[in-house]
This record gives C-alpha cells, sequence and structure tokens, in this order.
C-alpha cells in the first residue's frame, strides 16, 4: 500500500480533489480539513490494483507542522495549488522543501494546478491567473510531475494519481534493486563463440 499526502495552501481543493478520486463527484461546500484525515483508493495501473492512502492536510500555517510528520512515512505527494490564486503557486517552492527536509528518502511528487475550470472566467475580468507553462517550468526545476486539473470537472484528477503511481512503482523498484542489488558472480556465464 502507498501513502500518498496532498498539501497545498488552504482552500486550494486538496479535500475536493481526494472527494472526486474517491467517491466520483464534487462538493462544493467541504469544511476546511483541521489537521489530517485520510481515504483508502483502488486504482488500475498497469493491469495491477495498487491500494492506496491518500492522506489530506491542512493547509493553514499552523498546521503545517503536523503534515510534515506525515511527510517522513509517505510514499508521495501531490501538492495543489489554485491555479487562479498566485499566492498558492508562490507557495509550492516552500511546501517542496518542506518536503524534502522532511523525508529521508525519494518521495514522487505531483503539482497539481487545481480550477482550471475557473481561469478563463479570472483572466476575462483581468485577474492573474497562473499558465500551464508556468507549473511546467516549476516541475522541471524540482523534478516533480506536473499536471493541470478541475476537481469540480473531474479533469485529470484520475490522471493525477495514476501518473504519481507509476513513478511511486518506479521508485519502488528501484529502492528494491538497491537494497537487495545483483550479484554479478551468480549470473550464467555465456559461452565463447567457439562453443567452449
Amino acid at each position: 500500500m502507498f501513502k500518498v499526502v496532498f498539501c497545498g495552501d488552504a482552500a486550494v481543493g486538496k479535500s475536493t480533489l481526494i472527494v472526486r478520486l474517491c467517491k466520483g463527484k464534487f462538493i462544493s461546500n467541504l469544511n476546511s480539513t483541521l489537521g489530517v484525515d485520510f481515504q483508502n483508493k483502488q486504482i488500475e495501473v498497469d493491469s495491477k490494483r495498487i491500494a492506496l492512502q491518500l492522506w489530506d492536510t491542512a493547509g493553514q500555517e499552523r498546521f503545517r507542522s503536523i503534515a510534515k510528520s506525515y511527510f517522513r512515512r509517505c510514499d508521495g505527494v501531490i501538492l495543489v495549488y489554485d491555479s487562479t490564486y498566485e499566492r498558492s503557486f508562490l507557495s509550492v517552492r516552500e511546501w517542496i522543501n518542506t518536503i524534502i527536509d522532511a523525508t529521508p528518502k525519494k518521495v514522487s511528487v505531483m503539482i497539481v494546478g487545481n480550477k482550471i475550470d475557473l481561469r478563463d472566467q479570472m483572466r476575462a475580468e483581468g485577474k492573474r491567473v497562473i499558465e500551464k507553462n508556468e507549473g511546467i517550468r516549476l516541475a522541471k526545476e524540482y523534478k516533480a510531475l506536473f499536471i493541470e486539473a478541475s476537481a469540480k470537472e473531474g479533469t485529470n484528477s484520475q490522471e493525477a494519481l495514476v501518473e504519481l503511481t507509476r513513478d511511486m512503482q518506479c521508485n519502488e523498484d528501484i529502492e528494491r534493486f538497491r537494497t537487495t542489488g545483483i550479484d554479478l558472480d551468480k549470473l550464467p556465464k555465456k559461452s565463447t563463440c567457439c562453443g567452449n
């Protein structure tokens, strides 16, 4: 079972994204998460059933130390920002630094630009929005995965989880290889070209 922590500033849509993933619906008036909550989720990735625990953390500053303790035991992080609210995007760097400081092993990180369904409206009102290329650039800087999503419309929410799970599986395979290793002396010897 992989543990996935959802983090990001308050009101970026972490809980709504988890509800969309686990229940397949959108609930607009969710209460703010206080502390931490989790849901279990099974998904199919490359014809394999994978069990996940999705940990929903509070985005308020006063709860960040709680979230930090969950990073230590996680396999992956979905770091969410609101694509219509610049401050939440600027906080992504702080969150990534917190993740790096808290995790003793390589952790898969998926940055999700949420609320893309509101971006055109905000743009029409002359407000600053976070464009896709800005998210891509930031993700590349930290070697993180990136996707834009809308928890309201269901756009790319499942895809984000599938891609993150693939990356977590890859990290797990690499870690298993590192810890078990391969003894080259025990590999079968190839014969010479003459058959001797």
